[in-house]
């Protein structure tokens, strides 16, 4: 018999270094489906309920990656950056045309610190239009490519962050335009193009951490969860106390069936300089499942209203039954 229920949960750059959202907007999850023995049915696989709904979370974005995410069948519209500084979008064309070298330059950093802007505060399809107008503005800039496919990935839209990655790695063979575009495959759910992305990064000594960290995301996809954690403590290797690979070594010590391990790690996490919100949430999260439902509740009121705290609780407990 079974049930339906949503919870809260916080994600943005400290917890995914894949798919972002705002702090101020909550993911749900709904329609979370169980049988009577606690386990969870997906396809002809069964698999036991905590590992199953961690699966699920990390979907979400808690520190792997969205593959759920839309596709944008429209590119965005300049419109959308009105009355984000003094130069209007109609403006722009003009000026694109006829302003001298001085009046573009002028154009070009206003709306460079305007994506950087939004993309701080979080407003990433407002971001991605700027970026997409720089791109116009000037076709052969890496950063614009980079910056558009960033956000676009952000704001879910990663099938269209691929094509647009693709084309531009036609013209300008640049590592970090690959290392994007494994980002935005993994993002769509393309985890054999990822894998083999991750492959011609390697074979071009391009060993950086963060093609550690995206291939331990790989393998939590794949459900290999040892090879995932030797892959994000290679990436900590080389970038210590990186908040993003450290969720996600603890999200994969999770669904390994390690929760103690994963709340010893991110409790550490959560008692340092580097907490955040993310990290407080997602700690949460664990002492949810374990069952230790007051840690989940006093970790949970420190960033969520008391409407989604209670909400999450109760999530967590009908999970327990």
């Amino acid at each position: 018999m079974g049930f339906s229920t949503k919870f809260t949960v916080l994600n943005e750059s400290a917890a995914c270094s894949l798919c972002k959202r705002s702090p101020s907007k909550m993911l749900y999850l709904s329609s979370l489906e169980t049988i009577c023995d606690s386990t969870f049915i997906r396809g002809s696989e069964t698999v036991c309920s905590v590992r199953l709904f961690l699966r699920t979370l990390v979907c979400l974005g808690l520190g792997i990656v969205c593959c759920s995410c839309e596709f944008l069948d429209q590119n965005l519209s300049p419109e959308a950056l009105g009355g984000l500084f003094d130069v209007e979008p109609r403006q722009l064309e003009k000026y694109s045309r006829t302003a001298t070298t001085s009046e573009e330059t002028a154009i070009l950093n206003a709306l460079k610190e305007s994506a950087a802007a939004s993309e701080r505060q979080y407003r990433y399809e407002t971001a991605a239009a700027h970026y997409q107008r720089l791109l116009e503005l000037n076709p052969k800039s890496v950063p614009a490519v980079l910056g558009l496919a960033r956000n676009l990935r952000y704001s879910g839209s990663p099938k269209n962050a691929v094509l647009i990655l693709k084309d531009a790695l036609l013209s300008k063979k640049d590592s970090s335009l690959r290392v994007e575009l494994v980002k935005a495959q993994i993002a769509s759910g393309l985890l054999k193009d990822a894998q083999e992305g991750l492959l011609f990064l390697k074979a071009r000594e391009e060993a950086g951490w963060e093609l550690y960290a995206l291939q331990g995301v790989i393998y939590d996809h794949l459900g290999h969860f040892e090879p995932a954690q030797q892959s994000y403590r290679a990436a900590l290797e080389l970038s210590p106390k990186n908040i993003s690979v450290l969720n996600n070594l603890s999200m994969s010590l999770a669904q390994a069936g390690k929760l103690d391990e994963a709340i010893s790690l991110l409790g550490d996490l959560s008692n340092s300089e580097y907490s955040n919100p993310q990290v407080r949430q997602n700690l949460a999260l664990l002492y949810g499942l374990k069952g230790d439902f007051e840690a989940a509740r006093r970790l949970a009121k420190e960033d969520l209203s008391p409407e989604q705290v209670t909400q999450n609780l109760q999530a967590f407990r009908m999970l327990q039954e």
